[in-house]
């Protein structure tokens, strides 16, 4: 069905009032994008959309905002799929395992492949260091000097760290999100 004139600006009207914000969390395989999203789907009342191999799609209600929370396979053979969701994406998380030293460079590629595409421009970025607690924990200077990041000009970023297993920090990564959430309607 065409719309034209008076109803095309009605029709868009409605169709941007129904959008909901998207959150898309990326990140190498076993850094705790998983866990993450079981965390933030208890804090949020997340109910399961849909998930196979490649994704995994969640409904939360974060301040009395709808949004879509995508959590996205990281292994080396599913990352062709994830330009397809960087549209979509207000908000940004990229998981990162703080006890692996070798593979941050890895993620650290990953991660500016990533934010090269225009789609992703606006959208504010957390960096969560998981593993906390585990031996051979890098320092969050460590991390950020690895990863690059205060190279990172012209974009709002952020850095928490954390343990996905414990708990510990994710409150942090709660309120960060939540603010995002807000601060993008």
């Amino acid at each position: 069905m065409c719309f034209y004139g008076p109803l095309s600006a009605i029709k868009n009207i409605l169709l941007a009032g129904s959008q909901k914000s998207c959150l898309l969390i990326l990140g190498l395989d076993n850094a705790g994008k998983s866990t993450l999203t079981a965390h933030l789907s208890g804090f949020f009342n997340g109910l399961s959309k849909e998930s196979n191999k490649q994704a995994s799609e969640w409904s939360l209600a974060i301040s009395n905002h709808k949004v879509k929370l995508w959590d996205i396979n990281g292994e080396l053979k599913n990352r062709q799929v994830w330009p397809n969701y960087y549209k979509k994406a207000k908000v940004l998380v990229f998981v990162l395992d703080s006890t692996d030293a070798v593979r941050l460079g890895e993620a650290r590629c990953v991660l500016c492949d990533v934010l090269m595409h225009q789609e992703l421009n606006r959208a504010p970025l957390l960096i969560v260091s998981n593993k906390k607690d585990s031996p051979g924990s890098l320092p969050l200077s460590t991390v950020i000097d690895l990863m690059g990041l205060d190279h990172l000009d012209g974009r709002v970023w952020a850095i928490k760290e954390c343990s996905m297993q414990t708990g510990l920090g994710v409150q942090g990564v709660v309120n960060w999100i939540t603010n995002e959430i807000r601060r993008k309607k």
